[in-house]
């Protein structure tokens, strides 16, 4: 059987980081959203190809890499546009044939253990918490306070909450007792059982209690000074956890119900351990079942591919009990993470892809966070430029999971990226005055990256000519050599209006010129400013009569139909498109 993909041609998609060929632009979406993005042949065609890909890789006629028995996983994608936040526009469930515990029909109901994607529901109790994130830890836990090899008082909430606090990855968990036979044969010296921490150790003792958690914190080395570098940490989110325990007097499962769960009716997202009969539990040993205790806001939820879908469908439609402020600041980056692809957030892994849309090259962002646990491993991202969120759950062997979340990245985002372009030839046309005193017509095309002006013109003056010389007139000195090309990108920027009676969305958009590639020199290192992104510098500097230069209107009918275009400093009112007028 021939097929039109497979797993590896997929990959390599991600795999080939080389440099996008839009290598300068706002940041956000290249073009507006796809509305009914379902409806898009060209997603039903990308939908296809993979389930089609999946069931090739599951019967063993292409390879998957991972153990297809003993491998039960849920894969999703989220819309911000889909009739249901619980019911994905994509999906697909393989129940493993070793699965013979717990659910006897997977579908997008059942229970996974999510590991550490709980730190994306531990950070957004924090955030509607009411509590200071820039005030040290030590004003709502000052057991953690006095002597101590970490400086708690330097230790932020945000930090905690950012992997910035330099606070131990683990405490206990990362002794490994049972191990310890093996650690002896490998040349390390013999220690006692009293060398190890007095909780936490797995086949040793017991559990940690709060008392102890604090203590063994004042003991333990730093990995980092504070904001000094993202260093991965299970211990900021317990203690966290027992930050908010403080502040709130409530457990942190009431809080998850009070924030989460109760408000985005997400009934299968709680404190492990989970329903048996519902869940998906691989062969041989597992964490399912566990009491995570006072590490659940580590990663011991329970959750289902429903519920993630519920909550990334709040996030990306911007419904989540946030203001669109807050969230657009909650997916941000804090800090950088060794290369030049991977950044930390809130509780992000962030990574910035050039090669997701091969066709059309430029870098797409996608906040993510993983998950992991015995036999269990989770992937939760958020692509927001496109509306788009994936979900992989899996449970058993745990290599699947990062083959199938790139398999599904690189599937539908290119897939959403081809269907916003076919989309956005709605705002390729050309538009006129319709009078007749001043004559303005402008055209927007586009081309492989984006959209662009290829005519302004004003009483038969070239404008387009024009605004290149005044922003060299102007901006010159600074930068280098501005290139002919003018590409237009949307913003966040709209509210609503009528066009003709009837309803439109007027929507911003910023001209951005196109620069040269470094200056013409002799001297060594010019290819740096090759790198240099100057054109977020220069937006909104040039005015004219209190407009700027770069500030063009949209109006766009709930149809999705361009009705006209505004040049604002051109004092041009509405164009409509030429075949209107010639109507």
């Amino acid at each position: 059987m021939k097929l039109p993909y497979s797993i590896a041609k997929i990959l390599s998609l991600t795999a080939q980081f080389t440099s996008a060929e839009l290598k300068c632009r706002p940041e956000g979406p290249v073009l507006p959203r796809t509305t009914a993005l379902t409806k898009s042949p060209i997603f039903q065609t990308a939908a296809a190809n993979l389930t089609e890909t999946l069931n090739a890789a599951l019967s063993g006629s292409i390879t998957s890499e991972w153990p297809t028995n003993n491998v039960s996983f849920s894969l999703a994608v989220v819309s911000a546009e889909q009739d249901d936040p619980g019911v994905p526009i994509w999906e697909y469930h393989h129940l493993a044939a070793a699965n013979t515990k717990g659910t006897k029909k997977l579908d997008r109901d059942s229970q996974y253990l999510i590991g550490s994607i709980t730190k994306v529901f531990t950070d957004y109790v924090l955030l509607k918490s009411g509590m200071n994130i820039d005030a040290p830890v030590t004003e709502y836990l000052p057991g953690l306070d006095g002597k101590s090899k970490i400086q708690w008082r330097d230790v932020t909430l945000r930090m905690l909450a950012s992997y910035l606090g330099g606070t131990p990855a683990n405490y206990g968990f990362s002794d490994f007792y049972l191990l310890k036979e093996v650690f002896l044969a490998y040349g390390l010296p013999t220690i006692e059982d009293d060398d190890y921490p007095p909780c936490g150790v797995v086949g040793l003792n017991k559990a940690c209690t709060r008392q102890e958690i604090l203590s063994g914190m004042r003991e333990s080395y730093p990995q980092t000074a504070p904001n000094e570098r993202p260093a991965y940490s299970n211990m900021a989110f317990v203690i966290l956890g027992l930050a908010l325990e403080e502040y709130t007097g409530k457990t942190y499962a009431q809080l998850l119900e009070d924030t989460v769960s109760g408000p985005l009716k997400m009934e299968n997202t709680f404190p492990s351990p989970g329903d048996d009969y519902r869940a998906v539990i691989p062969p041989g040993d597992s964490s399912w079942g566990s009491d995570y205790k006072l590490n659940t806001p580590a990663g011991g939820l329970v959750s289902s591919l429903s519920d993630l879908s519920k909550f990334s469908h709040a996030l990306l439609s911007r419904t989540l009990n946030m203001t669109s402020t807050e969230i657009n600041g909650w997916l941000k980056p804090s800090a950088f993470a060794g290369n030049a692809y991977t950044l930390t957030g809130m509780p992000w892994e962030i990574l910035r892809l050039p090669n997701l849309t091969p066709e059309h090259p430029h870098t797409v962002t996608v906040y993510g966070k993983s998950g992991g646990a015995q036999n269990y491993r989770s992937q939760l991202s958020f692509i927001d430029d496109y509306g788009l969120a994936i979900i992989i759950l899996t449970a058993g062997p745990m290599k699947a999971a990062p083959i199938l979340t790139n398999a599904v990245l690189s599937t539908f985002v290119g897939a959403a990226d081809e269907a916003s372009r076919e989309q956005a030839k709605r705002y390729e046309q050309r538009y006129m005055s319709d009078h007749e005193d001043v004559l303005i017509e402008a055209t927007l095309e586009q081309d492989e990256d984006s959209m662009i002006l290829t005519s302004l013109r004003r009483n038969g003056t070239d404008i387009m000519s024009s605004l290149n010389d005044i922003w060299g007139l102007t901006l010159g000195d600074f930068l280098p050599e501005i290139g002919p090309k003018i590409r237009v990108f949307p913003s966040q920027l709209g509210e609503n209006a009528t066009l003709d009676g009837e309803h439109v969305t007027k929507e911003v958009w910023h001209l951005w010129p196109d620069l040269a590639s470094g200056f013409e020199t002799n001297l060594p290192g010019n290819e740096i400013e090759d790198m240099n992104c100057v054109g977020w510098s220069i937006q909104d500097w040039v005015h004219y009569g209190g407009e700027p230069l770069d500030r063009v209107l949209l109006y766009v009918g709930d149809n999705g139909d361009v009705g006209g275009i505004e040049v604002p400093f051109l004092q041009s009112g509405i164009l409509y498109p030429a075949k209107r007028n010639r109507d």
